[in-house]
């Protein structure tokens, strides 16, 4: 059969949604291999996410032809109707795998570029959460069932949870994950030595995941406004968000890479020690002098954020002996020759101003 209208308009939004997933993806990877950045566990998981957003679409367009998505249930047969119960089921697992894996790319993301011990340590635990409830969840679904073919065959004898239950539980989950990960990144970069106007425009950039939060929240709303009569017909809203949520999830996990690709949209700095010249003691005729941000200095994670993360050297050096951006500074010997013009005087002889020449 035929999509109805409904069916027609689902296809077409996430039809959009997905478009733009896949573009932000692929601009996501081309900043990497145009930064000459090595990809790591968020890129790849990103990768896997699209490809689970590709799969959801798919379901989409096969609930909506063949199993009555958005059609009333008097108007669709036996048979359609087990197509619907079985993709519905499908598309449960589909999300339940999709979920946490945007999440984990995000946190991934994070520890990239916050390189802090502690908050190593907080994200690492907040992983492997978020990994261990997304197991339980899809061995949940696996199991409300049974046998599992009474979800969709009611015709036989079967044992089954409360599924919008189940799926309100998971989530409030969902929601409550999307806040830690959106306020997570906040302490860190206030924590930068940047003045005040980068601070603001990187959280602008994070709080964008915020529309993440809304969705989370809307799509357990709309969960209550499916009819147990009319399943088929009054699911739209709760398909609809089922994929607007992850959708904008993903996108926003990709835009501070692609944000690399458009110089323009750099932060400018506007602290006052790149308007104004450095001036070398000129006492000391050898001098060896660090680069001010060492490997634990807050200002390397806005470095890292302004260069695309990291940089070739630093991929070489860094990610693949363990080590973080700045630990291959080493002093600079610097070699300061001073010219000395000594003129008399009638009264007293004195050196007239130093004038140095750095090599």
């Amino acid at each position: 059969m035929a999509p109805s209208a409904r069916g027609w308009e689902m296809i077409e939004i996430v039809s959009v949604l997905v478009a733009l997933c896949l573009i932000s993806v692929v601009l996501r990877w081309v900043a990497r291999l145009q930064r000459r950045v090595g990809f790591g566990v968020d890129d790849h998981l990103s990768a896997l996410s699209m490809v689970l957003m590709i799969a959801m679409l798919i379901e989409l367009v096969l609930w909506c032809s063949i199993g009555g998505n958005g059609a009333h249930v008097r108007d669709l047969d036996t048979k359609t109707l087990m197509n619907y119960w079985k993709i519905f089921l499908a598309n449960q697992f589909t999300y339940f795998l999709l979920c946490p894996a945007i999440k984990i790319s995000i946190i991934c993301f994070y520890r990239r570029v916050f390189t802090n011990p502690r908050f190593q340590h907080f994200t690492f635990g907040l992983n492997c959460l978020i990994g261990a409830w997304g197991t339980g969840i899809f061995l949940a679904c696996a199991g409300q069932c049974r046998p599992l073919r009474a979800y969709w065959d009611h015709s036989i004898e079967g044992h089954c949870f409360d599924a919008n239950l189940f799926i309100i539980v998971n989530q409030a989950f969902n929601v409550l994950m999307d806040f830690v990960i959106l306020i997570l990144p906040v302490p860190m970069i206030w924590g930068l030595h940047r003045a005040w106007q980068d601070k603001l425009a990187l959280n602008a950039v994070f709080a964008l995941g915020a529309f993440v939060c809304f969705a989370s929240i809307y799509r357990i709303v709309v969960l209550f406004w499916i009819s147990p009569s009319d399943p088929t017909y009054t699911v739209y809203q709760a398909t609809l968000w089922t994929h607007i949520e992850p959708s904008v999830g993903l996108i926003c996990s990709c835009l501070p890479i692609i944000r690399g690709l458009f110089p323009a949209l750099k932060l400018r700095n506007r602290s006052n020690r790149s308007d104004r010249p450095y001036y070398i003691n000129t006492d000391i005729s050898n001098s060896n002098f660090l680069s001010k941000s060492s490997p634990r200095s807050p200002d390397l994670e806005y470095m890292k954020m302004e260069a695309g993360m990291y940089s070739t050297q630093i991929e070489r050096n860094g990610l693949n002996t363990g080590r973080f951006l700045g630990d291959d500074l080493h002093p600079l010997n610097i070699k300061v020759q001073t010219d000395i013009a000594i003129t008399p005087d009638n009264d007293s002889t004195a050196p007239s101003t130093p004038h140095s020449q750095h090599h």
